[in-house]
């Protein structure tokens, strides 16, 4: 940052013999500058003279210039430099014109007060005596010229105003801007009227109308101001430091450079970097990186101290090239040094490559050191980067252009342009490289940030002095009274700035919110700053706090009557500033907000996941008073139940009373839950499946399959209704192979009847790969009828029936013209001794699965009785594993829904009717079925002879 203005070299030398006016005349300087040949000064033609510059007398060499030259026909010179010209006013008689003029003002004036010309005639008149005039002084920093040049005034009723640019010396060196009516004047008895940076045109209003000088000096009286982190003392300026011009900041360090040229540091002094050398003077600009300092001679040269860790850092170790300095940078552990040829000098620690200057670098004319990057401004405007980039902060925006300085931060990289505008690339994790909406006439900028706490920042300072502060970390809080800035400094994670003007205080720490349980000690903590120290004095709810008054308030044995509100009022021997309030709150024991599911029995389905959880709050939870959460299972803690939430395993030993105490400093709250029971759907329920899908996906409607019929589905299953004419719509089921059974394949063993409505599908089971059951009233005649089937690919099979026999109670055997392929599947029936593998006694009840073409009915629950038959317990509502009662009627098994159960990921077939009697209960005809299918199988020259699958019973658990 701060780059040297090399097209100002000429203005340099100029600048300097212009400051022997005192001691030399022009005529002096003309012949020294004549004969030296060091400046080309050549004639100008009166046609070409400027109506506005800055014009020297060659006769009156007391005078400084005038902001337009008002004598045209005089020979005239221009001196090579901006709008700066010499007048040969050798032969002028100065006295003559004076007293002339001052006759012809008085006899306007007279004319004028008897009415004889109007206001503006007078006026226009008496701007022509106005002598707008400004001396000048060079830049303490650098050695490098500073000037007022292109002045212009302007009278109105009798006041001016008056602007001029600043040219010359170094970006974003502060000069207080001087006014005087006499130049004879001791600079301390100059009015200060404001702060001026180079490559900016200032405008003054009110200005005397008569003549008024304006002048470039040090600031006066500055205030050092830090704020951020203030761990090891960074910010604490120490007392009286009324001269500071410039300031850095390190890892923990601060260095402020004094108007004498001298350095002051505060902070870490770990590895000696809070230790200046002695004796060093003559500095002209300082850098800090984290644990080392850098300063910049008068000379060019440069000194380093802090650590050093030869032969790994080598911090300290300056450069043999590093001479002819006139620019610094240092950040984290490396830095850069900008010489008066325009090139740059790297040194430090490297594992990103930040000290391999990139080759043939040159015309920089700023530089910014960051964490483990660089970044150099040339002097065409553009912007060159190189080290790290992992967060894209060396890629240069596309265009770039204009850019007279950058600064470098933990990863991210900043640039002002001449317009005073800020351009942002690189790393955005914490808003650093949000440009405010809207920032313009930025003067300076900076950049910084500790990669340790994620600490990432950007600041600018505006033209009105004031400052524009945006990213993460304690340095990005908002100041109080921060106004009149005139230099600005980054650190790791804190940041400093330069104040002068107005003496009033300024609030570089407000007091945070603070938390503390009943009996506990509270400290607010604040932190001002002003020219002569200041004074503190706390409030709370608006009342003053006897005894309160130093940067520090602490409360002891606090009680709820002393929540509320505090702040505190920072006061000096000008001004008065109170900061933010900070609230006190009193912690106190959580509450639960919310309890999931609600506290009522909950049922776990065996090896399905059942999740518990609460959310509570309490004042301070995250200020320092968190809360804990412990979970129980009948009153016995749970190792590793420590958040807000438990899931349980579905199973016999996950049933029980769960509890989870949720705690703070202040006390606990507690929420309860009974899991009661656990339901098997068959054994383990695989996700994705039928099972796992009535089992958890159950919702109650109302219009069924056709008019006025209550159910409950599964609530994403797809379903149609199905015509001869549209059966081709059944090629895109795919719910068919997503939701189906280990076991049984696609809508298996129940046929595509023509209808899709309860009691007209015709529907038929297939127990083998030719064999199929069916009630005879669904297809009258039964020797013969036409069925379609649907398998896993979502093809359809037609076969016909080509013999039936006729069992019992409505049921028969029939048997196809063609084998159906495995694709398709088939349904296993339980044995006749079923009794004997239920592990509890004849009144059992287990869920059925209510089976139509839809496949979405989940039936009654079904009662075993004894002799070995099934019944549909319709006092039961509520499906076990769904756990709301739906109020509705829950269909049984009949000849459009065989009722089936789900045992170990099988599905069986237990009946087609509703009661044990009034239909086929397969149960009952076990063998009778086998016999007759052996029958059709020979009768039809099969050559396999299948035969009933019964399922193995077991080891069964029991379903309840």
């Amino acid at each position: 940052m701060d780059p040297f203005r090399k097209s100002y070299g000429v203005g340099l030398f100029l600048g300097v013999g212009l400051l022997l006016l005192t001691s030399l005349g022009w005529s002096q300087i003309w012949s020294r500058i004549v004969a030296g040949n060091k400046l080309q000064i050549q004639a100008v033609s009166p046609d070409k003279i400027p109506a506005y510059g800055t014009f020297w007398s060659l006769q009156r060499t007391n005078m400084p210039p005038w902001p337009f030259c008002r004598y045209p026909d005089l020979p005239v010179y221009y001196l090579g430099y901006g709008n700066s010209y010499l007048i040969d006013d050798s032969s002028v008689d100065y006295e003559a014109i004076y007293r002339q003029r001052e006759e012809e003002r008085a006899l306007r004036k007279l004319e004028w007060e008897a009415g004889l010309i109007s206001d503006e005639e007078y006026f226009s008149l008496e701007r022509t005596s106005v002598a707008m005039m400004s001396s000048m002084l060079t830049s303490y920093a650098y050695g490098n010229g500073v000037y007022i040049v292109d002045m212009a005034a302007v009278l109105t009723n009798g006041l001016a105003t008056a602007s001029f640019s600043i040219v010359g010396g170094t970006n974003n060196v502060p000069y207080d801007i001087l006014m005087a009516t006499n130049a004879a004047a001791a600079v301390a008895d100059w009015n200060w009227i404001g702060i001026g940076y180079t490559s900016n045109r200032y405008t003054f209003s009110n200005q005397p109308a008569e003549q008024a000088f304006y002048i470039l000096t040090k600031p006066q009286k500055t205030m050092t101001l830090g704020w951020g982190n203030d761990v090891v003392d960074q910010c604490s300026v120490p007392a009286g430091l009324s001269n500071a011009l410039m300031v850095a900041g390190g890892g923990g360090q601060s260095l402020a450079l004094l108007s004498d040229g001298t350095i002051a540091a505060w902070g870490q002094n770990s590895y000696g970097q809070g230790s200046v050398p002695t004796n060093l003077t003559g500095v002209t600009m300082i850098a800090s990186g984290w644990y080392h300092n850098v300063a910049l001679l008068t000379n060019g040269n440069l000194t380093a101290w802090g650590l050093n860790a030869a032969g790994l850092y080598n911090l300290t170790t300056i450069p043999a090239d590093a001479t002819n300095v006139v620019v610094i940078s240092a950040q984290a552990l490396h830095s850069l040094a900008l010489r008066s040829n325009g090139t740059v000098v790297a040194w430090g620690y490297s594992p990103q490559g930040e000290t391999n200057v990139p080759s043939g670098l040159s015309n920089v004319v700023a530089i910014a050191a960051g964490y483990q990057h660089n970044l150099a401004a040339k002097e065409d405007g553009t912007v060159v980067a190189w080290g790290n980039n992992g967060d894209g902060q060396c890629n240069v925006p596309a265009g770039l252009s204009n850019v007279w300085d950058v600064a470098a931060g933990v990863a991210h990289s900043l640039a002002l342009k001449r317009d005073g505008t800020v351009v942002a690339w690189g790393r955005n994790t914490y808003g650093e490289t949000n440009v405010p909406v809207g920032l313009s006439n930025v003067v300076a900028i900076a950049a910084g940030g500790d990669p340790l706490n994620n600490s990432s920042y950007s600041i600018a300072l505006n033209r009105d002095n004031t400052l524009a502060i945006w990213g993460s970390g304690e340095v990005v809080t908002a100041l109080s009274g921060m106004s009149h800035v005139i230099a600005i400094a980054n650190g790791a994670d804190h940041a400093l700035a330069i104040r002068t003007g107005p003496k009033t205080p300024v609030i570089t720490l407000a007091p945070t919110d603070q938390f503390q349980i009943a009996g506990g000690t509270v400290t607010f903590t604040s932190r001002g700053a002003g020219l002569y120290g200041v004074g503190y004095q706390w409030k709370t709810n608006g009342v003053n706090l006897a005894g309160a008054t130093n940067a520090t308030l602490t409360l002891t044995n606090v009680q709820a009557a002393q929540a509320g509100s505090y702040a505190v009022t920072v006061s000096n021997e000008v001004g008065i500033i109170t900061s933010p309030t900070a609230t006190l709150t009193l912690v106190t024991a959580p509450i639960i907000l919310t309890q999931t599911p609600l506290p009522t029995d909950q049922v776990a389905i065996f090896q399905e996941n059942l999740t518990l959880s609460v959310t509570a709050s309490a004042p301070g939870q995250n200020n320092g008073f968190p809360l804990s959460y412990q979970w129980k299972f009948n009153g016995t803690n749970i190792s590793g139940a420590t958040s807000n939430s438990y899931t349980l395993l579905g199973g016999p030993s996950t049933v029980g009373a769960y509890t989870v105490v949720v705690t703070n400093a202040a006390g606990s709250a507690s929420a309860n839950w009974q899991v009661t029971n656990f339901t098997y759907v068959g054994s383990y329920v695989a996700p994705g499946t039928l099972a796992y899908h009535l089992a958890t996906n159950l919702v109650a409607r109302t219009n069924g399959f056709s008019p006025g019929a209550n159910m409950v589905e599964v609530s994403d299953w797809t379903w149609a209704f199905y015509y001869p004419t549209n059966l081709h719509l059944l090629t895109n089921a795919v719910w068919s192979t997503n939701f189906w059974l280990k076991g049984v394949q696609g809508l298996s063993a129940t046929a595509i009847g023509f209808l899709n409505s309860l009691g007209g599908q015709g529907l038929v089971t297939m127990v083998s790969p030719r064999h199929c059951l069916f009630a005879n009233h669904m297809h009258y005649p039964p020797d013969r009828f036409v069925a379609a089937f649907l398998d896993t690919n979502n093809v359809i099979y037609w076969r016909t029936n080509v013999e039936t026999v006729f069992i019992a109670n409505d049921l028969s055997v029939g048997i196809l013209n063609e084998d159906l392929p495995s694709s398709v599947g088939f349904l296993p029936v339980v044995p006749t001794n079923l009794m004997n593998y239920l592990p509890t006694n004849a009144t059992s009840v287990v869920q059925g699965i209510g089976m139509n073409q839809a496949l979405k009915l989940f039936s009654q629950p079904i009662s075993f009785g004894f002799p070995p038959n099934l019944s549909w317990d319709s006092s039961r509502v509520i499906p076990f594993g769904v756990g709301t009662n739906w109020g509705i009627s829950l269909g049984g098994g009949d000849s459009s829904s065989p009722e089936r159960l789900l045992v170990e990921n099988h599905l069986v077939l237990l009946s087609h009717h509703f009661g044990p009697f009034s239909g086929p209960n397969y149960t009952f005809y076990f063998e009778t079925i086998n016999q007759h299918m052996h029958y059709l199988s020979t009768n039809n020259s099969v050559g396999t002879d299948y035969q009933l699958s019964p399922f193995t019973l077991t080891n069964w658990p029991t379903i309840h």
